[in-house]
């Protein structure tokens, strides 16, 4: 008869299931969205929640966003307080590209890129927050 207690079962026991936890991914095909993405394409950047907290992972997603020519990029506010979307940076000062004024939680602001160009954006109440458009 097997003895399935004490102390080595256990630390057996927990050693395999934390491998199964971290190996599933791998396994499984998964890939994780944050990874060292730092470029998509589309025309949507989400605001996400928790971004008005300087500790938060996110931000805007994605952080830089490619597009055509011509393409009316959207951002959504999924964080729970005002944003803005505002050209330039803080450092460099506003632009006058673009700027939504205040965007309330679960609502959008557009704006259509005519031109190519690399165009940095930021928000004006979390100047912490900080993202890019490249237009080719």
């Amino acid at each position: 008869m097997i003895r399935q207690s004490g102390p080595n079962f256990l630390i057996i026991s927990v050693l395999l299931i934390a491998f199964a936890f971290l190996a599933y991914p791998v396994l499984s095909g998964y890939s994780s969205p944050a990874g060292n993405q730092t470029a998509t394409s589309g025309n949507e950047v989400v605001i996400a929640p928790g971004s008005s907290s300087p500790t938060n992972a996110k931000f805007f997603e994605p952080p830089t966003l490619n597009v055509p020519v011509g393409t009316t990029v959207i951002w959504k506010n999924s964080d729970s307080t005002l944003h803005t979307v505002t050209s330039g940076s803080n450092e460099s000062g506003t632009g006058t590209i673009f700027d939504s004024s205040y965007v309330a939680a679960g609502k959008t602001f557009q704006h259509t890129f005519s031109g190519a160009g690399t165009f940095d954006y930021y928000c004006t109440l979390h100047p912490f927050m900080k993202g890019k458009i490249v237009v080719e």
